[in-house]
C-alpha cells in the first residue's frame, strides 16, 4: 500500500507538469503549430510503445523470488532487449516509403529526423517504472516521474522563450529525454560490479524463457497500441493540422486516472502473480474483485464530475479556440469504464499472454476497417467513434476469456454489489453539482470549489461504506500518525 500511494503521488506530480506543458504551448504556438506537436506526441510515442513489445513487462513475471545473481541477468537482458527494438524501429521507420506512409507528407515530415531521435532515447529509458516497483523503491516511484517531466518542462519554456518555434520545443523534448537517458542506464545497472567468476550478465537461455513470456503478450499489448493510435495516425493523412489539434485535445482525459490506475494495477499484478505461482487461483480473482473495485471507486465519481465541467475545463486549460473539442472530450471518457476493468491482468499474471493476442488479431479484423473507413467518410466524429471501437473490441474479447480462464461466470467475476455502491454514491453526489451548474452562472474558482467539494463528499461516503481505494485501517493510521506530528511540532512552538 506505501509503495502504490509512493507511485501515486510521484504519477500525480508529475501530471501537473506534463498539462503544463499543453497548458503554455496552446498559449504561445499557433493551432497548426500545435496540431504539428500533437502528431509528432503521437508517432513518437506510438513507436516507443509499439516496437518495445512492452518487453520490459516480463520483469514482473520473473524478477519477484529470483536471486541477485538471476535478477542480475533478468535486468540486461532486458535492458538489451530495449535497445535491439529500438534499433528495429528506428531501421523500419527511416525507410522513406514507410516514413511517408506512417508520418504523412505534410508538414509534420518536415520534423522526422526528431521523431527518430525521440525513439532512439526514450524507448530504453522505458524500464525504469518495473525496476522501481519490484525493488519497491520508495524515494525513485515518488521522484523519478515528476523530474522526467518538469526537466522536459523547464527546457521546453526556457528554450521557446529564447528563440520561440517549433524547433525549440522538439529541441528542448530531445535535451531532457537524453538526461533521463543518462540517469535510468545508471539506475539499472547499479550496484553491478561485474559477472564475477562464472557469473553471466547476459544469460541466454533465460532470455529465452522471457521471449517466451513476452513476446506474446508484448505482441498482443503492441496490437492494442496500434488500435488505440491507428485513428490519430490515418487522421494526420485525413485532418488538418487545426482539425488535428482539436481531435490530440480530445484525448487528454482525466487529470490523474491514469496514472492512479496505472499504479494500483501494476502493485495488484504483482500480488496476482504471488498468488498464481501458489497455486491459489481463486485468491488470484479476488485479488482482481478487489482491483477493479478500487479502480472504479476513484474512476466514475472522477469521470461524472470531469463530464460535467468539461467545457470549462477545456476553455481554462486549453484557451476558448479549442472549444470545439468538448463534445469529444466527453465521448471520450467513456471508453475510461472498459479501462479500467484489468481486461488483461489476469492472462499477464497467469503467463496466459498468448491468449491475449489472440483477442487482439481477431480483434483487428473488426478494428482496422472499422476505424480506417469511419474517418475517411465522417472525419473527426468518424474518428472518435472508430477510436472507441478500437478501445472496446480486444478489450471485451479479452475480459470473456479471462472469465473462460477462471472458470467463473460474469456475476462470480466482477464486484457487482460494490459497482452499484459506487453508482449510487456518485449518481447522488453529483446531482446537486448538476443543478447547480444548470441554472446558475460562475467562474473557474467557484467550480473548482464545487468540484474539490463533490469529491470530498464523494470520498467521504466510500470511506463510510468502506469503497474508498484505500482502506479505512491505512487512513486511520495515517491520520493518526500526522496528528501526533503536528501534535508535537504545535508544542514545541
Amino acid at each position: 500500500m506505501l509503495l502504490t500511494g509512493s507511485m501515486i503521488g510521484g504519477k500525480m506530480i508529475a501530471l501537473l507538469a506534463t498539462f503544463s506543458m499543453p497548458l503554455f504551448l496552446t498559449r504561445f504556438l499557433t493551432r497548426d503549430e500545435y496540431g504539428i506537436f500533437a502528431q509528432y506526441y503521437v508517432i513518437v510515442f506510438f513507436c516507443i510503445e509499439f516496437f518495445s513489445l512492452t518487453i520490459h513487462a516480463n520483469l514482473y513475471y520473473f524478477y519477484p523470488g529470483s536471486d541477485d545473481r538471476r535478477k542480475k541477468a533478468l535486468v540486461t537482458n532486458t535492458f538489451l532487449f530495449l535497445v535491439m527494438a529500438m534499433l528495429i524501429a528506428v531501421t523500419i521507420i527511416s525507410v522513406p516509403e514507410i516514413s511517408r506512409y506512417l508520418i504523412g507528407e505534410g508538414e509534420l515530415y518536415e520534423y522526422r529526423y526528431y521523431i527518430l531521435a525521440g525513439v532512439i532515447l526514450l524507448m530504453p529509458a522505458m524500464m525504469i517504472e518495473p525496476l522501481y516497483v519490484l525493488r519497491k523503491d520508495l524515494v525513485t516511484s515518488l521522484a523519478y516521474p515528476p523530474a522526467e517531466i518538469l526537466l522536459r518542462l523547464t527546457l521546453v519554456v526556457v528554450l521557446f522563450l529564447i528563440l520561440p518555434g517549433l524547433n525549440s520545443v522538439f529541441n528542448a523534448i530531445i535535451l531532457s529525454a537524453a538526461a533521463s537517458l543518462l540517469f535510468v542506464s545508471f539506475y539499472v545497472f547499479r550496484g553491478f560490479r561485474g559477472g564475477g567468476r562464472g557469473q553471466k550478465l547476459f544469460d541466454t537461455g533465460l532470455a529465452k524463457e522471457q521471449l517466451k513470456y513476452g513476446l506474446p503478450f508484448g505482441a498482443a499489448v503492441s496490437l492494442n497500441i496500434f488500435f488505440q493510435r491507428f485513428d490519430k495516425i490515418i487522421c494526420i493523412s485525413f485532418l488538418s493540422t487545426t482539425d488535428y489539434a482539436v481531435y490530440a485535445i480530445a484525448f487528454y482525459g482525466i487529470p490523474g486516472i491514469n496514472q492512479i490506475y496505472d499504479s494500483i494495477s501494476q502493485v495488484s499484478l504483482v500480488h496476482m502473480i504471488e498468488k498464481y505461482k501458489s497455486g491459489k487461483m481463486k485468491e488470484v480473482v479476488e485479488v482482481y474483485r478487489s482491483f477493479v473495485a478500487r479502480t472504479y471507486a476513484f474512476a466514475l465519481p472522477a469521470i461524472a464530475v470531469v463530464m460535467l465541467y468539461a467545457g470549462k475545463i477545456i476553455s481554462f486549460l486549453f484557451t476558448e479556440n479549442y472549444a470545439d473539442a468538448v463534445p469529444l472530450f466527453r465521448v471520450y471518457l467513456l471508453s475510461f469504464l472498459i479501462f479500467m476493468l484489468g481486461t488483461d491482468v489476469i492472462l499477464r499474471a497467469t503467463g496466459n499472454t498468448r491468449t491475449s493476442l489472440r483477442s487482439h488479431i481477431i480483434g483487428g479484423l473488426i478494428v482496422v476497417p472499422s476505424i480506417y473507413f469511419l474517418t475517411k467518410f465522417f472525419g473527426i466524429w468518424g474518428a472518435m467513434s472508430g477510436a472507441l471501437i478500437g478501445v472496446a473490441v480486444p478489450r471485451l474479447l479479452n475480459l470473456a476469456a479471462q472469465i473462460r480462464l477462471v472458470k467463473s461466470s460474469v456475476s462470480g467475476f466482477f464486484p457487482f454489489e460494490k459497482f452499484a455502491a459506487i453508482a449510487l454514491i456518485t449518481l447522488a453526489s453529483i446531482t446537486p453539482f448538476f443543478l447547480i451548474e444548470r441554472y446558475f452562472t460562475y467562474g473557474v474558482f467557484t467550480t473548482a470549489l464545487l468540484g474539490i467539494t463533490y469529491l470530498i463528499l464523494v470520498a467521504a461516503l466510500e470511506i463510510r461504506f468502506d469503497l474508498f481505494p484505500v482502506g479505512r485501517s491505512v487512513i486511520r493510521g495515517w491520520l493518526a500518525q500526522h496528528t501526533k506530528r503536528l501534535f508535537i511540532f504545535f508544542k514545541l512552538i
